[in-house]
């Protein structure tokens, strides 16, 4: 055993690891390059996609996300993570493999001809710090080596970018990309009222489909300003053709991490429309709410640098940052009241109004710190109380993925002291894995069951009262 032959590696690594290289995208390269893209759902998506209609790109926009993302990524990411990042990392790998069959291109050739486009940097305190790498890492590992992203709201993206990069994050996509969002919440906000209260729920989504590519078109329009708010009002007259029902169904609430709220798809086991299904009313899921809480949390940030700055260089830096957030929350919040003016969508019982993020914070500060921030922060204990005290819905639901850190503290911490303030609030929390629809399904169904019998407690009251 003393003379056997000890055999080295044939690799060792030297050195700190760097991570995986992602090169840039230069202009030379635009033309031959094209675009893949997808963001939380196919609408937002969707409606994106007019911005690189009318820049004359090549892009592909992967729709949304199907239960077989999970499986793509699990297969190459790393073990034990939460089911958005294999949702959104498996969707990418589908998408590669299709492209790679339909084509007859090579992995290497893929690599060179398709770059993928998506948000969620360093903004959270677990997946979203890792998001970056793990899309690489599961790019490399199914074979896809070199393959480019571009991630804003981390270091693979800038903001403006140099002037030789291909594709910039500058205002104007950040402007398209809220208007994206803000066309998005309004037609889901449509479908969780057309699909609960028409008569007649055949043809409802076809409608509404020939309603997004109505204002699909005007956004692909140079002068989409002016375009998009009279193609809402022409939507408008569709929608308010529908018939309507009168009366009032179990009014459900859901929130929680903002991939499993806002999917609509199978990355939430499609729970909005499951609730409708189920003879229950849900308040839809808004993103721009979320991106507003974002800005609020950033300027609270900001604040908090401006008073804790210790040269005039950095008081500066952070009251020039706070500028920026109030200046994208007011064009945010003009751009959205605009919309929702064309729309009209109280004339067809959609739901659009948004909370006051400050009064929210007060609401729930003496339970959870409104400057711990990651995930939803204590926006989710501030909507809890705020039901429980309006006395308005008959249902709450909070939706996080399995095993998120900052979901669990709040939903499954900090909760149980409001539900036992509050007994009223017929509360459930659900952790989401992709994988396990009919055990959380069925979880949700005794939610609604509850919800059902609350409102028929309250219409019988009513209708006491009546007589």
């Amino acid at each position: 055993m003393a003379d056997k032959k000890i055999i080295a590696p044939k690799q060792v690594r030297v050195g700190q690891w760097e991570g995986y290289k992602n090169e840039p995208w230069l202009k030379q390269d635009k033309k031959d390059v094209t675009v893949m893209f997808n963001f939380v759902e196919r609408r937002k998506s969707m409606f994106l996609s007019a911005y690189f209609t009318r820049k004359g790109m090549n892009f592909i926009d992967m729709g949304d996300h199907v239960k077989e993302d999970v499986s793509y990524g699990k297969m190459y990411g790393n073990r034990m993570q939460c089911n958005p990042i294999y949702f959104t990392s498996g969707s990418l790998i589908r998408n590669l493999i299709k492209i790679e069959k339909e084509t007859g291109l090579s992995k290497k050739e893929i690599s060179k001809k398709y770059i993928f486009l998506s948000g969620g940097g360093q903004c959270g305190p677990c997946r979203y710090g890792m998001y970056p790498q793990e899309y690489l890492k599961v790019l490399n590992e199914a074979g896809y080596d070199n393959f480019r992203i571009l991630i804003f709201g981390s270091d693979l993206g800038q903001e403006e970018g140099t002037e030789n990069d291909a594709f910039k994050f500058n205002l104007l996509f950040r402007i398209n990309l809220a208007i994206a969002l803000i066309l998005a919440d309004l037609f889901h906000a449509a479908e969780c009222s057309l699909m609960a209260y028409a008569e007649n729920t055949e043809g409802v989504e076809d409608l509404l489909l020939e309603c997004e590519q109505i204002v699909l078109r005007a956004f692909e329009k140079p002068r989409y300003f002016l375009a998009v708010p009279k193609a809402l009002k022409k939507v408008n007259k569709k929608l308010t053709a529908v018939k309507l029902k009168n009366n009032q169904k179990p009014l459900i609430f859901v929130t929680g991490e903002f991939f499993a709220n806002l999917a609509h798809n199978d990355g939430n086991y499609n729970l909005r429309r499951f609730i409708t299904s189920e003879g229950c009313e849900v308040i839809p899921g808004n993103f721009t709410q979320r991106t507003l809480y974002d800005n609020w949390r950033r300027s609270v940030e900001a604040k908090r640098g401006m008073k804790y700055a210790e040269t005039k260089e950095e008081y500066k830096f952070h009251k020039k940052f706070l500028k920026k957030q109030k200046m994208s929350s007011w064009v945010v919040n003009k751009i959205y009241s605009s919309y929702v003016k064309a729309l009209k969508p109280e004339e067809f019982r959609a739901r659009t109004e948004m909370m006051d993020v400050d009064k929210m914070s007060n609401l729930a500060k003496d339970f959870y710190h409104p400057e711990i921030f990651g995930g939803e922060g204590n926006l989710e204990i501030a909507e809890a109380i705020d039901h429980a005290q309006r006395d308005e819905i008959d249902g709450f639901i909070s939706s996080k993925p399995f095993g998120c850190m900052p979901s669990s503290g709040v939903s499954d911490g900090v909760q149980s002291k409001i539900m036992h303030m509050y007994p009223n609030l017929n509360f459930l929390s659900i952790e989401t894995s992709g994988d396990n629809d009919v055990s959380i399904l069925s979880r949700v169904s005794m939610l609604l069951l509850k919800a059902k019998q609350r409102r028929e407690s309250i219409d019988k009251e009513k209708a006491n009262l009546k007589e």
